[in-house]
């Protein structure tokens, strides 16, 4: 009877719980939106250039500084001129959508994500992140804080791109809102 106790506390203790609290950045309620955020212009940028973000980008994927959530013309500001940065979305508007419950939302802007291809695009990103996040050993400065807020390193371990995979499993665009919302979770 105690070993089969013993069996289960050993079990049950050492299941990390799903999402977890990652210590290593502070408990940041957001890393999750972060590294999901990354993965969407990641695969973006690899559509429009057929090239790593940061091969495209170059230094500047560390040095722009960033102005509010992405239009056409700040899009273009961004990832072909490279002068300005914005967000392809912008941070958390729900408050009852939080990381620490598998969930994460973002603004958006309506007419950018109006052409289905571009929509396309951020939705399997979103659905399989680790597909489009250049692997760490592959960015010069893989530790160094990328102008989408974490460096290539901790979103490859946030999305837990070795391992069992962080993945969205379901996608609402609400355009009337302009806010998209993803439940995820993580793999088998």
């Amino acid at each position: 009877m105690a070993l089969s106790i013993g069996c289960l506390a050993a079990m049950t203790g050492c299941a990390k719980p799903f999402p977890e609290r990652l210590n290593w950045y502070g408990h940041h309620p957001a890393l999750y939106t972060m590294a999901f955020r990354a993965a969407a212009e990641e695969a973006l940028v690899r559509s429009m250039t057929g090239r790593g973000y940061y091969d495209h980008m170059g230094d500047a994927a560390y040095t722009l500084s960033t102005t509010g959530i992405c239009n056409r013309a700040t899009l273009d500001t961004y990832l072909v001129r490279k002068e300005r940065g914005c967000h392809l979305m912008g941070g958390s508007p729900a408050p009852d959508c939080l990381n620490s419950r598998a969930c994460a939302s973002f603004r958006y802007d309506v007419d950018l994500f109006s052409n289905p291809e571009f929509r396309q695009i951020v939705t399997a990103a979103l659905q399989r992140p680790c597909d489009y996040l250049t692997p760490p050993n592959q960015v010069t400065y893989r530790d160094a804080t990328a102008r989408f807020g974490m460096s290539a390193s901790a979103n490859w371990r946030i999305l837990q791109c070795d391992g069992k995979q962080v993945s969205a499993k379901s996608i609402q665009f609400d355009d009337s809102e302009a806010v998209l919302r993803i439940n995820f979770e993580r793999g088998a």
